[in-house]
């Protein structure tokens, strides 16, 4: 007799034999070896999962997540326009088809801010898994748009690698100049007031909406024949945690915590120098965008965030000296 077929006999009796053991139990220890089982095929599914299609968990006391994932992105290479990358200074999704963020996520405190001059120059994020498309500066030449940053320079001021690291690709949109010069500047500078004279820290979700805006060269789809998506509109949520009460900042966050969500158009018509006029509240910009926010945030709170509007008055943007980009 072959082998192969001395084998298949030998399986068969041995699972005969095993079914018969099994039948001779008792029926709670049945019953304990079944649950058992299915357990174990549980582990194993998710196991098996998160090793096909990457984790979207940021790590254990990541601040720059710590208010969760709002596209549900994971750092596998086969996850094109939604790969989460985590890098020291800020996390981000990014979008192969667009050539952009579709989120940018970072705390800002107190030890972020400084006085580093600013990098001259802007890098093409060589981390990207290959097969990803390459955003490179001249990408972005004589187009109308500014290479604006969504985790700003300014809120990575203390020292040179933290300014240097948001001067890469993957955390730049296609801003009109009178957004990303004027209201967003302002709204950034605004926050950092919060952290120097108030004593908060803040939690940031940044990106952009949509598809088309108009800069100083007029409208644009894209740049770059198609390879950078210029957005119909920039957003920005901050979540306002003061210092004061420990570390633990998760665990402070109520109904009461202040939300500032604001969602203006990428258009150099429409744009000044102020912000305030551009608040919404963080369940409009999911309507824009599909994503969803707060997801490590207790249920109830986040869905008192959802509709909130901050209404706290702001004090008039001062006009200032902006340089032109090339």
């Amino acid at each position: 007799m072959p082998a192969r077929q001395n084998q298949d006999d030998f399986n068969a009796q041995d699972a005969a034999n095993l079914f018969s053991n099994f039948q001779r139990l008792d029926p709670r220890m049945q019953m304990i070896i079944v649950a058992l089982l299915v357990i174990a095929g549980i582990v194993f599914f998710i196991a098996y999962t998160k090793s096909r299609h990457g984790s979207s968990a940021p790590p254990a006391g990541y601040a720059q997540m710590l208010l969760g994932n709002p596209s549900d992105a994971t750092d596998s290479p086969s996850n094109h326009d939604n790969f989460l990358m985590i890098k020291p200074y800020f996390a981000l999704s990014f979008n192969d088809s667009k050539g952009t963020p579709n989120w940018v996520s970072w705390q800002v405190t107190a030890g972020n801010l400084g006085k580093i001059e600013r990098k001259k120059t802007f890098d093409p994020d060589t981390t990207l898994p290959i097969g990803f498309n390459q955003i490179v500066t001249r990408d972005y030449n004589n187009s109308g748009f500014d290479r604006g940053h969504m985790c700003p320079h300014s809120d990575r001021a203390a020292n040179n690698e933290m300014s240097n690291s948001t001067f890469v690709m993957t955390n730049i949109i296609p801003q009109a100049p009178n957004v990303n010069r004027k209201a967003w500047e302002q709204l950034e500078s605004y926050g950092r007031d919060l952290v120097t004279r108030e004593h908060d820290r803040l939690y940031i979700i940044a990106g952009p909406a949509g598809k088309g805006g108009r800069g100083s060269r007029g409208e644009r789809q894209t740049l770059a024949n198609g390879k950078v998506t210029v957005p119909a509109a920039c957003w920005k949520i901050i979540v306002v945690v003061p210092e004061a009460g420990g570390s633990d900042d998760l665990a402070k966050l109520s109904t009461s915590t202040r939300v500032i969500t604001v969602l203006m158009p990428n258009d150099d018509d429409a744009v000044g120098e102020q912000w305030a006029p551009f608040r919404t509240s963080p369940g409009e910009v999911e309507n824009k965008t599909g994503l969803h926010f707060f997801d490590r945030v207790k249920p109830q709170v986040a869905s008192a965030w959802r509709t909130k509007v901050d209404r706290e008055t702001i004090p008039p943007a001062r006009a200032r000296y902006y340089p032109k980009e090339n």
